[in-house]
C-alpha cells in the first residue's frame, strides 16, 4: 500500500541529522545503579545523615516520611556522585521531629529506587525513657551468603535496637603487605580504602539486616585502619621485635576516607583522628579512636642488657590517645577528660575498640617473667609467652600511665556512672568494675572465630570478668545494653542463636562507678553439675570418667562434650528427666567410637524446664593417653 500524500516522509538527511543531534544531548537515563545503601548514621533528635553510592555519576538524594507510603514526604538536598569520592553521596537532613519513626528510600535522578528502610530519631537530650542498643566488633564478612552464617545480625535486628555501634575491624583488608614489602599496607592507597568501605556495605552481607532498621555509628580499629596492633604511623612485627614505620599519609587517608565514605557525627579534631561523641536521651557516648594517636606498642618493652631479657617498662608519655606531640589542636585524652567532667548525662559510655580491663596487666607481668616458655593455644599453635605479653600490650594495660590517669581523674572528680564498651578480642565478657577498674562489657566476636580468651584466662587463674562471658559457648555474639532511665543499665551478651550468655545489672551510684545490683551471669541454682571423677582421666575401655548432675525439678537434659575449638565431640540427649541425681560415664571416645587425643575438653549441660526456661553449666576435664 502506498503512503497517502497527507503523510510526510522523512528524508535520509533528516534522519541522520536527528540521530547526530540526539547523540550530543546529555539525556538522563536510569543506567545509573544504586550499588550500596542507603543507610543512616549521625542521628540526633532533629537530624540524620544518609549514605548511598550511585555509579556512574548521578544526582542522588533521599526521600523521608513518617509512613511507608511516603504521604507528605520530604526530599533532601541532592548531591552529585563522582569518581573522586567513589561515587558516594552523604546526604544530610535537618528539622526532623524528635523520637519519631521515619521511612526512607534512595532517589537517583529524582526517581525512587531500592528498598524502603526505616529508623527513629533520638529523643530530646536529657529524656529518661528506657531504650536499648546493640554493639560489637570484628566482622569478617567472608562467610556470607551461607544460610548458617551472619545469624547474629538477624537476632540483633529482632531486638529492634535504637542504634548499632560497630566498634572496629569491620572487614579485615590488612593483607597487602609482606616481609619483602612491609610498607605496602592497604591504607597507603585511597582506592584500596574505598574498596574496603564498599565491602562493609555490600548488600550480600548479613550486616544489612541491622542497617535496614537502625542507625549505625562506627570507629575503626587496627585491621580496618592499617594492620594488626597498629599504632598511628607504624605496626609491630612481634616475632622480630621490630616496629615497621609507614608514611604519615596513611593516617590522613584513614581520616579522609572516614569523612567521605561514612555518615558519621562531627569529629572532635579531624587533624588527628576520628574520635567524637553523641547523645541519646540521658546517655552520652564517647567514641574513642585508639589507633590514630597511639604510641607504638613495642616501645613499652626494653631489653635489660644485664640479664639479656625483655622487660615491660613503658616510658612517661607512652600513650594510646595522645601519642603524637605534633598534633594541631586538642588531643584526644584532654578532650575525653574535659567531656567526661562536663557531661550532665546520667550515663556515660566510653566506647573503646580495645579492652579496658586492668586485670589483664597480670597477664603481661606473668608472661614477661616466663618469656622463654611456650604455650600451645587452640587454633594458634605454640606461642612464646613473650608474644602473649606483646599482644596484651595492645590493650589499655599496655598504657598504664594513661589508664591510671583516667581512673584517678574519674575518682577525684566523682564522675559517676562511666561504663566501658569494648571489642577486639574475638570473644565476650562482663565485669562490674571490680577487676576492670570501670564496669565493662566486651563484645568482640560479631562474625569471627572465637579466640577462647576468657576461657583460657580462667583456665590459668585469671578470673577478671566477674559478670561471666564466653567460657563454654563460643558462638558469634553481640553486646546488648538496656538503659532504664536514671535507675540502672542492664548489660547482656547474646549469641547468634539468641541464647543469653551472661548478664549483669548496674545501679546508678551517687558518685563514682555504677555498682552491680546483682551478678546474674551464673544460672539459677535449680541444678548442680558435680565435678567429674577422676579428672584427669585415662581414655581406654573399662576406665574413663564419671559425670554427675543433680536436678531439683523435671527438666529436658542434653549433655555434650567439646574440644577447645568448640567442636562437638559427643552428644547425649537424655530427654525429660525427673528431679534426682544422675551419672554419665565417658571413656574418651567420640561419636564414631574412636578415642580422642589427649587434652582439655568441655562438658556442657543444657537444661530446659517445664516453663521453657533454659539453664547451662559447664566444666573442664583433662584426658591423658
Amino acid at each position: 500500500m502506498k503512503p497517502s500524500h497527507s503523510q510526510p516522509r522523512l528524508g535520509a538527511s533528516f534522519v541522520l541529522t536527528a540521530f547526530l543531534l540526539l547523540k550530543t544531548i546529555p539525556l538522563e537515563t536510569h543506567a545509573q545503579a544504586l550499588t550500596h545503601g542507603p543507610f543512616v548514621g549521625a542521628v540526633t533528635q532533629q537530624s540524620a545523615r544518609f549514605y548511598l553510592r550511585v555509579e556512574p555519576a548521578a544526582r542522588a538524594s533521599i526521600r523521608l516520611a513518617t509512613t511507608p507510603d511516603f504521604n507528605n514526604a520530604m526530599t533532601a538536598e541532592p548531591a552529585t556522585t563522582d569518581s573522586a569520592r567513589d561515587f558516594t553521596a552523604l546526604i544530610a537532613v535537618e528539622n526532623l521531629a524528635a523520637d519519631q519513626r521515619y521511612y526512607y528510600q534512595a532517589l537517583v535522578n529524582d526517581v525512587p529506587i531500592g528498598e524502603v528502610r526505616s529508623f527513629s530519631t533520638f529523643p530530646r537530650v536529657g529524656a529518661r525513657a528506657p531504650f536499648r542498643f546493640a554493639f560489637g566488633s570484628c566482622i569478617v564478612n567472608r562467610r556470607q551468603p551461607g544460610t548458617e552464617d551472619g545469624r547474629v545480625f538477624e537476632v540483633m535486628a529482632q531486638d529492634a535496637p535504637r542504634f548499632f555501634l560497630q566498634i572496629g575491624d569491620w572487614t579485615y583488608p590488612d593483607s597487602t603487605d609482606s616481609p619483602r614489602n612491609p610498607q605496602r599496607v592497604f591504607s597507603a592507597e585511597m582506592a584500596r580504602i574505598q574498596a574496603t568501605y564498599r565491602s562493609k556495605y555490600d548488600s550480600i552481607y548479613a550486616t544489612q539486616k541491622i542497617l535496614r532498621i537502625a542507625p549505625v555509628d562506627y570507629v575503626f580499629d587496627d585491621h580496618d585502619y592499617m594492620n594488626n596492633d597498629a599504632a598511628a604511623t607504624s605496626y609491630p612485627r612481634p616475632e622480630s621485635l621490630l616496629t615497621i614505620n609507614v608514611s604519615p599519609e596513611i593516617r590522613t587517608n584513614g581520616i579522609r576516607a572516614y569523612q567521605e565514605l561514612f555518615p558519621g557525627y562531627p569529629l572532635a579534631n579531624a587533624n588527628g583522628g576520628i574520635w567524637h561523641k553523641f547523645t541519646f536521651g540521658n546517655a552520652e557516648f564517647f567514641m574513642l579512636d585508639t589507633r590514630s594517636q597511639r604510641s607504638p606498642n613495642l616501645e613499652a618493652f626494653v631489653r635489660n642488657t644485664e640479664t639479656d631479657s625483655i622487660e615491660f617498662a613503658p616510658a612517661p608519655g607512652h600513650s594510646m590517645l595522645a601519642g603524637d606531640a605534633s598534633l594541631l589542636g586538642e588531643n584526644q585524652m584532654d578532650w575525653l577528660l574535659r567531656e567526661l567532667q562536663n557531661s550532665t548525662a546520667d550515663w556515660k559510655f566510653m566506647v573503646s575498640t580495645v579492652p579496658f580491663n586492668r586485670g589483664l596487666r597480670g597477664v603481661i607481668d606473668l608472661s614477661v617473667s616466663l618469656q622463654d616458655s611456650f604455650i600451645v593455644l587452640p587454633g594458634q599453635g605454640a606461642q612464646s609467652l613473650l608474644n602473649v605479653a606483646l599482644g596484651m600490650s595492645d590493650k589499655w594495660v599496655g598504657f598504664p600511665e594513661e589508664q591510671e590517669k583516667l581512673l584517678q581523674f574519674i575518682h577525684d572528680r566523682q564522675i559517676k556512672n562511666v561504663i566501658v564498651l569494648s571489642g577486639d578480642t574475638h570473644t565476650a565478657a562482663i565485669d562490674d568494675g571490680t577487676n576492670a577498674g570501670l564496669p565493662e562489657l566486651m563484645a568482640g566476636a560479631l562474625e569471627q572465630s572465637n579466640s577462647l580468651l576468657v576461657f583460657l584466662l580462667q583456665l590459668f587463674g585469671f578470673n577478671i570478668w566477674n559478670g561471666g562471658g564466653q567460657i563454654n559457648s563460643f558462638n558469634d555474639a553481640y553486646g546488648r545494653v538496656t538503659v532504664f532511665g536514671a535507675d540502672s543499665v542492664h548489660l547482656e551478651i547474646v549469641d547468634e542463636l539468641g541464647v543469653l550468655i551472661a548478664h549483669q545489672t548496674l545501679r546508678s551510684a551517687s558518685s563514682g562507678n555504677a555498682v552491680a545490683a546483682q551478678n546474674e551471669a551464673a544460672a539459677p541454682f535449680t541444678f548442680e553439675l558435680a565435678p567429674s571423677y577422676p579428672n584427669p582421666f585415662h581414655a581406654q575401655h573399662q576406665a574413663g570418667t564419671t559425670l554427675s548432675y543433680k536436678l531439683q525439678q523435671r527438666s529436658f537434659v542434653t549433655i555434650s562434650i567439646h574440644d577447645l575449638m568448640g567442636r562437638e565431640i559427643l552428644h547425649f540427649s537424655k530427654g525429660w528427666q525427673a528431679a534426682g541425681e544422675y551419672e554419665l560415664h565417658w571413656e574418651g571416645q567420640d561419636k564414631h567410637g574412636e578415642f580422642v587425643a589427649s587434652g582439655t575438653y568441655l562438658v556442657r549441660l543444657h537444661l530446659v524446664d517445664a516453663q521453657q526456661r533454659e539453664y547451662r553449666a559447664a566444666q573442664k576435664i583433662a584426658l591423658m593417653r
